[in-house]
This record gives C-alpha cells, sequence and structure tokens, in this order.
C-alpha cells in the first residue's frame, strides 16, 4: 500500500520523449545493468535492437518505476514481474473499457 508522499508524489511525463539508457536510470535512481536485466525477462521493451540505441517511452518509464516498487516491496523476481505488470496493465485496460460502457449506459437511459 503507498504511503501518503508516495500517493501524493508525480511528475509532469511528456508521453513523446524518449529516453536513453542513462536517462532512464537516472530517473529511476539504479544502475545500467538492473534495467538490462529487466529488458531481458521483457518487464520493459525499448525501441532499438541494440542497447547502445535503445529509446524508452513514457510508458516504459512508469512501467520501470512500478517494477523496481513490485520487485522491493514484494520480492518478485524477474519473469514474475513482466507476468504481473501485463496483468495489472489488462485490469486497468478493463476498468477503462467498464467506465466507458457505463457511461454509454447511462447517456442511453437519460
Amino acid at each position: 500500500m503507498a504511503t501518503e508522499d508516495e500517493a501524493l508524489s508525480g511528475e509532469l511525463v511528456d508521453e513523446t520523449a524518449r529516453l536513453d539508457l542513462d536517462e532512464l536510470c537516472a530517473l529511476c535512481g539504479v544502475q545500467a545493468d538492473h534495467l538490462v536485466e529487466m529488458v531481458e525477462a521483457g518487464v520493459i521493451r525499448p525501441e532499438g535492437d541494440r542497447q547502445t540505441v535503445w529509446r524508452f517511452s513514457a510508458v516504459a518509464v512508469m512501467r520501470s518505476r512500478k517494477a523496481l516498487r513490485l520487485r522491493r516491496d514484494l520480492d518478485i523476481n524477474l519473469p514474475g514481474l513482466a507476468v504481473t505488470l501485463d496483468l495489472l496493465d489488462e485490469v486497468d485496460r478493463l476498468q477503462n473499457e467498464l467506465k466507458s460502457l457505463r457511461r454509454r449506459l447511462g447517456q442511453l437511459q437519460d
């Protein structure tokens, strides 16, 4: 469960920006080898086929931070992180779809 500080903290992320590995490391506060392992396990997916040209989107930044918190707080291994994050993404997608359907239903009932 997030503490009050964690729940209230946040930052604006330019969704069109692309970060290199060093920039992502700085944002996440970890060494490159941690993020390289996450890429190899499919936890995060960079653009580019070689580490020297990898670029990370805003989604990768958020996913990296979430993965690092899950690993720290729940001690989930790398393969487990990939599955957990994919399932959390699916839950978010389904919740958004449900909200949309409820809005449409509300419009039909009015």
